[in-house]
């Protein structure tokens, strides 16, 4: 069974015969039903007889089609045919990058308040500390960030976010309060309250999916933001750090009557959803960049730096990172370049704390340039979280 579609009603089923003739034809092995449509003609002359006819006779059938010898014209904007109208080259221009609504961007703001605020009191707490045990269970509060988020799609999210705010804000208070006596209950307390993967989720159930790119950069850019200021208050000023931190913990309650539910289902993403991102080539180097960076930049310098210069450099990377990414060929090269600053930083006092405020800056930026608009907030969460892990564990060894 090979050629034309087989007719039952044929003896013999019309085929397509190459023609001698370089004019492509249309030959029946049947016999021509007698009927005053079916004369064929050539196949490329516009010409020819109506455009199909089957017909089943007791002895064979019929078929021709209508072949245009030219093929139709293309609309006016693929094959314009006018004077152009305009004496100068046409660009197209530039991507329009996605804006929030008014409304939705009052929504983004207070949210990266809450997540400036809690990611400012984390990492002050932090580099107030100093190489203390203390600092793992800090990195593995912050680590528990996923599950803050799913804990968000069974508990109203507003409870969830006030419960790790309270329990924040009463350990660094018994710290304070105890002249530091429970310096290691302020140091986790402060670090449990990660919720940035919890804003995120509220911000993909809220915004729709062609301007919720822009909310997650907003939540990136607070955490990077949040992160390189207590950094920077707590090496330099530890003790003025602790309050700060204290009070950064109330003042991001601000956000927290906006992650109520928004009539859309409480949702977040699956652990296999961190594993695939985790194995992507993008994914496993941003987290080693960070992990590896903060890890280098958090080693304690080999003499003492002023305190105004601690407190300048991680605000000074962040500046220089700002400047230099949009001039990156890749997402990469940046973490990359502090990376080696962090590595030089070991023999360079000061350069270890240029290159964190180089990654405070820089991961957000990876983030929105490397990952896939979906996978954004995954990708941010895995990369903060190395990021975190690897500068408790320089702090301690």
């Amino acid at each position: 069974m090979n050629g034309a579609p087989q007719w039952a009603h044929a003896v013999i089923a019309p085929k397509l015969l190459a023609s001698r003739s370089t004019v492509p034809t249309v030959r029946y092995a049947s016999a021509r039903p007698q009927h005053p449509d079916a004369d064929l003609r050539n196949l490329n002359d516009v010409e020819m007889a109506p455009l199909s006819y089957i017909g089943a006779m007791p002895r064979g059938c019929g078929m021709a089609a209508r072949v245009q010898q030219q093929p139709p014209p293309l609309p006016e904007e693929f094959q314009p045919t006018s004077p152009p109208l305009s004496r100068f080259r046409i660009v197209p221009p530039p991507p329009m990058r996605p804006t929030l609504f008014p409304d939705e961007a009052r929504f983004a703001m207070r949210l990266s308040v809450l997540v400036g605020c809690t990611e400012l009191a984390a990492w002050a707490w932090f580099a107030r500390a100093g190489a203390q045990g203390a600092l793992l269970g800090w990195a593995f509060a912050r680590l528990l960030r996923p599950v803050w988020s799913l804990a968000g799609t069974r508990l109203p999210r507003p409870a969830v976010a006030l419960a790790l705010l309270f329990l924040g804000l009463a350990g660094t208070a018994a710290s304070l309060l105890t002249d530091h006596a429970l310096v290691a209950v302020g140091l986790i307390a402060a670090g449990l309250a990660a919720v940035a993967d919890l804003s995120a989720s509220c911000a993909a159930d809220s915004i729709t999916v062609e301007r919720r790119s822009t909310a997650y950069a907003w939540l990136d850019m607070a955490s990077g933001l949040g992160g390189a200021i207590g950094l920077a208050l707590g090496s330099s000023y530890g003790g003025v750090a602790g309050a700060v931190g204290a009070a950064a913990l109330v003042f991001a309650c601000v956000g927290v009557p906006d992650l109520r539910d928004r009539g859309t289902p409480r949702s977040t993403w699956t652990a296999d959803a961190y594993i695939q991102v985790l194995r992507s080539p993008f994914g496993s180097q941003i987290v080693a960049l960070a992990f590896f960076g903060a890890f280098l930049g958090m080693q304690p310098p080999s003499r003492a730096i002023p305190d105004w210069l601690v407190l300048l450099l991680p605000l000074a990377g962040m500046a220089i990172s700002a400047r230099a990414e949009p001039h990156m060929p890749n997402a990469v090269l940046l973490p990359r370049i502090a990376l080696g600053a962090a590595a030089a930083g070991l023999f360079v006092p000061g350069l270890g704390l240029l290159a964190m405020g180089v990654l405070f800056a820089a991961l957000p930026a990876s983030v929105a340039r490397g990952a896939g608009e979906m996978e954004r907030p995954v990708a941010s969460s895995l990369a903060w979280s190395a990021l975190a892990l690897g500068a408790a564990v320089g702090a301690v060894l």
